[in-house]
């Protein structure tokens, strides 16, 4: 299957433009700092209509803009994850759903990164997130309570975020393709605490995590996913439906 994502939704013989920001801003980082480790969520960077990303890789971008996994996005220049743009864009609507944004924000990378993608479905490894027998021990959270992600050590930390922050967490961990099926809706507060003894068999990174030794790494992120979540990893062959990268320029700025 072939969809050419160009900017516009084809639908019958007509085409239907996608939505686009009011105003928006990309600016290329000619010396990036050392960024470090960080949590990206569009969620978290978008207040009262305005998105605010800082320092991130077009493929990052692109990861926010399709709200695909990073094992699911193929074809991209190398340039794609060595190069950091802060990205801004305001939305005509303060109101506007984090949905919408995402396809603005498609939109944004359409015109600045003459960015052309398709999609191909194929079942692959990977793992499906289901409620172990104990239950899950998400929290439901707050009304008032602000949403982030955060790092401390081995320590992830979620707030306010949904499931699929934590599915994308752990398809980056095992980098391998991660569905949900949990079942569980709504807005949780959750942490997973990967801290070893002796804190030299799984080092946690921007990427998520690299293991030296990769099946000790991967027992103890499942370890701790049931016994804290009360979620459980089980391998399968899932359903995958992959982000193909056809064309991607250097960005074009204001």
């Amino acid at each position: 299957m072939f969809i050419c994502l160009c900017g516009t939704v084809f639908a019958g013989q007509s085409s239907i433009a996608l939505p686009s920001f009011d105003v928006a801003s990309v600016k290329t980082i000619r010396n990036p700092p050392n960024y470090g480790v960080r949590v990206i969520s569009l969620r978290s960077s978008l207040s009262h209509g305005t998105l605010n990303f800082e320092g991130l890789t077009l493929t990052n971008l692109i990861l926010q803009a399709y709200d695909v996994q990073r094992s699911q996005v193929t074809g991209c220049p190398s340039w794609c994850d060595s190069e950091f743009f802060d990205v801004v864009g305001k939305a005509a609507d303060p109101n506007a759903t984090p949905d919408q944004i995402r396809l603005m924000l498609q939109t944004l990378l359409v015109e600045r990164f003459k960015l052309l993608v398709h999609r191909e479905n194929r079942d692959v490894p990977g793992y499906a997130l289901v409620v172990s027998k104990r239950g899950s021990k998400l929290k439901a959270a707050k009304e008032n309570e602000v949403i982030g992600a955060s790092l401390n050590g081995y320590v992830r930390t979620f707030q306010k975020l949904p499931v699929a922050a934590l599915v994308n967490f752990l398809s980056n961990s095992t980098r391998q393709p991660v569905i949900d099926n949990t079942g569980l809706k709504g807005l949780f507060d959750f942490s997973v605490d990967l801290t070893h003894p002796e804190n030299d068999s799984l080092q946690i990174n921007a990427a998520g995590a690299t293991p030296a030794n990769p099946g000790d790494a991967f027992a103890r992120l499942s370890a701790a996913v049931e016994d804290q979540l009360g979620l459980r990893l089980e391998p399968r062959k899932v359903p995958v439906e992959n982000l193909i990268i056809d064309h991607a320029e250097r960005s074009s700025e204001n």
